[in-house]
């Protein structure tokens, strides 16, 4: 069964009961660290008060048992067995493009950065029209990941909608493209038939640049050519270090995607979630420690985000899973449009998921990069 399916029968089950306690073999801090808590945050009256919602939290697991974590881990092993498969359509790719009475445009950067396809040329709709559409070919019938990218600039539209054809049905999801532009931006991971398929996006304002496919539900996006190695120890060109962005803290990010999940563990094989924000973060000059707490606490000059609709790229999120009440118990990376990377206990590996499946947003940090 897919990893998809499970999560909504799980979701089902959940609506009728009340978990109460935590798997501690699972958790990502000690009981001690989840009781202490920040007590002169939490009474202020800018923090983000949740509701528990009854769904198993993807950060550290809470409420999960132990053949539900097999079940999730086996689906995604048998992903993982596949041939390695990603399709990347941009708006010069021929006979798999159409934009009707869209405009050529270009974002001033020439050619794409580091010979990727996209980047340079896009082509932008007007108030009204006929929509884009980017024909993707799905080898076999699984689970895709969806990646979207446009231009780094605030001129297009605010609620761009890209819909997806899925084996359920045309499914939208709205992005901001004033913001996050100029990398890929995970749009969500859906049920595809093998076949031609359409992902298509609307007009009104909207730009068209590239999309991407890639099999797996916690599948890396495509390279973006700004690396300067391979090694996930490896630092970036010397302009990304220089003159750091958002984009190249996401990047550094995601270099740790799919290494495998150990608690208290920081290594380029196994790490914990504040492992994968102290690595992270360390490219850019930061000195983290291991704990949740200690990492909220770091006095370092970062700007503190109490809201999760304030949210930028490269920000670090913090989560209380067990309550407002409690300590922090998960951290992660802000990635654009409500995805975090994070070393997640419920995949038992470092992925990019939608933070909407992590209990209990707490806040965030956001560094300074210059």
């Amino acid at each position: 069964m897919r990893r998809l399916f499970l999560i909504a029968t799980t979701g089902c089950i959940a609506l009728g009961l009340v978990a109460t306690t935590a798997l501690s073999a699972l958790a990502e801090t000690s009981a001690t660290r989840q009781s202490s808590g920040d007590a002169a945050l939490r009474n202020t009256s800018t923090y983000d008060v949740e509701a528990q919602a009854a769904f198993i939290s993807q950060g550290s697991a809470i409420g999960a048992s132990s053949a539900e974590l097999a079940a999730v881990r086996a689906d995604v092993a048998e992903e993982e067995s596949l041939p390695d498969y990603t399709q990347v359509v941009d708006n010069d790719t021929g006979g798999r493009f159409s934009a009707p009475g869209w405009q050529e445009r270009s974002d001033g950067s020439g050619v794409g950065v580091g010979q990727v396809s996209h980047g340079g040329s896009y082509v932008g709709s007007g108030s009204t029209g006929q929509p884009a559409h980017f024909k993707v070919r799905i080898p076999t019938t699984n689970d895709y990941t969806v990646y979207a990218w446009w231009p780094a600039f605030s001129g297009s539209s605010e609620a761009a909608r890209f819909g997806i054809d899925t084996a359920a049905g045309r499914r939208w999801t709205s992005v901001d493209q004033t913001r996050d532009g100029g990398i890929w931006i995970k749009l969500g991971t859906y049920a595809m038939k093998k076949g031609e398929r359409t992902i298509q996006l609307s007009a009104g304002e909207s730009v068209a640049d590239a999309v991407a496919v890639v099999r797996g539900d916690v599948a890396m996006p495509p390279e973006d050519g700004t690396s300067t190695a391979s090694s996930r120890e490896a630092t970036y060109s010397a302009s990304s270090v220089s003159d750091p962005t958002p984009h190249d803290v996401v990047r550094v990010a995601r270099r740790w995607m799919s290494t495998p999940y150990k608690w208290g563990t920081c290594t380029s094989s196994l790490m914990s979630c504040t492992c994968e924000t102290k690595k992270t973060y360390r490219r850019f000059g930061y000195t983290l420690g291991m704990g949740e707490t200690s990492q909220w606490r770091y006095n370092d000059g970062a700007r503190r985000v109490r809201h999760k609709y304030n949210l930028r790229r490269g920000d670090e999120v913090f989560f209380k899973e067990h309550g407002p009440y409690n300590g922090i118990t998960h951290v992660a990376v802000y990635s654009g449009n409500n995805n975090v990377v994070h070393a997640s206990v419920y995949y038992g590996k470092v992925v990019e998921s939608e933070m909407k499946w992590i209990n209990g947003y707490y806040g965030a940090k956001r560094y300074r990069l210059n």
